[in-house]
């Protein structure tokens, strides 16, 4: 199944584009879809996706189909979803 990764600011800077697509097997979870996408781009995305234990940065947001994901609960994902990922953005 298809799944669309949207990567906004630092992250999408990191990554090289906004929007990146993964082809992943059925009952995939939006977990699953991240993971593959760390897997996938660059050191630097990677590093502000993940902590070196492995584990989702704590001041990342997920959004599946516009739907809030925690990290913590499975979320499946289906063929077409999007994965949003919202990084933290300074300014005032």
């Amino acid at each position: 199944m298809n799944v669309k990764i949207q990567c906004f600011a630092q992250l999408a800077h990191a990554a090289g584009a906004a929007d990146h697509e993964l082809e992943l097997s059925e009952g995939a979870t939006a977990q699953d879809a991240l993971r593959a996408f760390g897997r996938t781009t660059t050191k630097e995305a990677c590093a502000l996706l993940f902590t070196e234990d492995g584990e989702l940065q704590p001041t990342i947001l997920l959004f599946l189909d516009e739907e809030p994901v925690l990290w913590s609960e499975p979320a499946n994902a289906r063929d077409g979803s999007n994965l949003f990922v919202a990084t933290p953005i300074a300014g005032g």
